[in-house]
């Protein structure tokens, strides 16, 4: 018997219109799983973070003040969240390669970096790259700070803060500081009370904090504001007097040194002490954030941590990300401000 050619032809196209469908439906399931696994490899949640390893990247060599912070906190995250939390150490440009390397890499709470108070100065540094809060980065936490002082020679004529006060002015033009880099905490809180004082002073480059002491001690230069890691063994043997924490309070390194501002020296030097803060990339899912954050607050509290911390020379310290970025941004604003008045840049 012959098939009508309007049947076979009705025959064709249904089975056409099904492969069709089924194709579709094929493709829209495929790609709804795709996606599904790309968003939960990409957002990874609270409940099930960290999944593998988790980098802490720190832009200084290992043995540094922020190296030793991190290595402290990576344990105690281990131990309270399981998985591994490792240590990176990406030095060089004054922490720009680490920050860089934390400011474009994945949002997903796999790469988070320790960054330290130099980064405030990065627009005075580089022309094309100022780690811009939410562009580049999201604070976490701050997690310490690193008391600076100020430190002369020990035949520096002067006892205490008003002396050295007295001392510059009368030797304006001749006193000398150390500093360990430009656009560092240590440089500017220098600049900021040569300034306050109203005298000149000779700015000597070195290369790092302990250099700079070594220096100081040697008499080569007057003094310099340096962190208590850096002096310690110096202030212990004679060759270096502290006359001043630069700290809103006194340091529990050194209860007996006087703060700045209770000697009449500016307060302005107060806000660039040396800090730490744990960031992460832009874009980073606030649950991810807050998970890290309400961790990191438990184990600064911790008294063993604490101890570990002060032997290293750093006052451990949490906050939440807002706190960590109105520290951060305050800190920006007054280098800023100081830029402008010195005409400062240390642009290559």
């Amino acid at each position: 018997m012959t098939i009508p050619f309007a049947l076979t032809l009705m025959r064709l196209t249904s089975r056409v219109a099904r492969h069709t469908a089924l194709c579709a439906a094929f493709c829209v399931a495929a790609s709804t799983i795709a996606l599904s696994a790309q968003a939960q490899t990409q957002t990874p949640t609270p409940a099930t973070y960290p999944e593998r390893p988790v980098r802490l990247v720190v832009g200084l060599q290992a043995g540094a003040s922020t190296d030793t912070l991190a290595r402290v906190i990576a344990q105690k995250l281990q131990e309270r969240m399981g998985g591994t939390f490792i240590v990176d150490n990406k030095p060089g440009a004054a922490t720009r390669i680490g920050m860089e390397m934390v400011a474009k890499a994945a949002p997903d709470g796999y790469t988070l970096g320790v960054a330290n108070a130099v980064s405030t100065s990065f627009p005075l540094m580089f022309a094309d790259f100022g780690f811009v809060p939410g562009k580049d980065f999201v604070p976490v936490t701050m997690l310490g700070r690193a008391p600076s002082f100020l430190a002369v020679r020990a035949n520096l004529p002067a006892k205490n803060a008003q002396e050295f006060v007295a001392y510059a002015k009368a030797n304006s033009g001749k006193l000398s500081f150390g500093q360990g880099g430009n656009g560092s905490n240590p440089h500017l809180a220098a600049l900021m009370l040569v300034r306050s004082i109203g005298a000149e002073a000779i700015a000597v480059a070195y290369k790092g904090n302990a250099p700079t002491a070594v220096a100081v001690a040697a008499g080569e230069v007057d003094f310099a504001i340096l962190d208590y890691q850096s002096v310690r063994p110096l202030v212990e043997r004679g060759n270096i007097r502290l006359l001043a924490v630069t700290e809103p309070r006194r340091s529990a390194l050194t209860p007996e040194v006087p703060t700045s501002s209770e000697q009449g020296l500016t307060r302005e030097i107060e806000g660039v002490t040396p800090w730490f803060m744990l960031v992460a990339p832009a874009g980073t899912p606030a649950p991810m954030v807050a998970l890290l954050n309400r961790h990191l607050v438990d184990v600064l509290k911790n008294p063993e941590v604490r101890n570990t911390l002060r032997a290293a020379g750093i006052d451990a310290e949490s906050s939440s990300s807002a706190q960590a970025l109105a520290q951060f941004e305050q800190q920006r604003a007054q280098i800023e401000r100081l830029a402008r008045d010195l005409n400062l840049s240390f642009k290559n």
